[in-house]
């Protein structure tokens, strides 16, 4: 007989952790159902402790993933706002918030969003640059 635990029933195959927003709770969530598997798994046929290593591997791995992902998209959000920085005095056409396109030359940057500001005082972000003049 399987009693669910958690939303977990059975122990036979390894645990399914899904990726939750934060890394502290996919690691609570990971233990939480190993201590399950080991308390309700059938004593006649306790399970392999390979798989138990398994599971922590492939935790770790997707761990690891998940912080190389975090750390590509900063490299990229810094190289939007040095590209922008370049901008600074170039004429460009872009579009705004407003959907409109703007044409103007860059007065000022702002890094906290990666968003120029033109002469004309509208704003455009640096993913939505469409042109740039010398």
């Amino acid at each position: 007989m399987t009693t669910p635990v958690s939303g977990v029933t059975g122990t036979s195959g390894p645990a399914q952790v899904a990726p939750s927003g934060s890394e502290g709770a996919d690691k609570d969530m990971f233990m939480k159902l190993l201590v399950a598997q080991l308390k309700y798994q059938n004593p006649m046929a306790p399970t392999d402790g390979n798989q138990y290593m398994n599971q922590m591997a492939v935790f770790t791995q997707v761990e690891k993933l998940g912080q190389l992902v975090e750390a590509q998209t900063s490299v990229q959000q810094w190289q939007q706002r040095i590209a922008a920085e370049a901008l600074v005095g170039q004429r460009i056409s872009g579009l705004a918030a407003d959907g409109q396109t703007h044409t103007g030359t860059v007065t000022k940057v702002s890094f906290a969003d990666a968003v120029m500001t033109l002469d004309d005082g509208s704003t455009v972000a640096v993913e939505n640059v469409l042109t740039v003049e010398r």
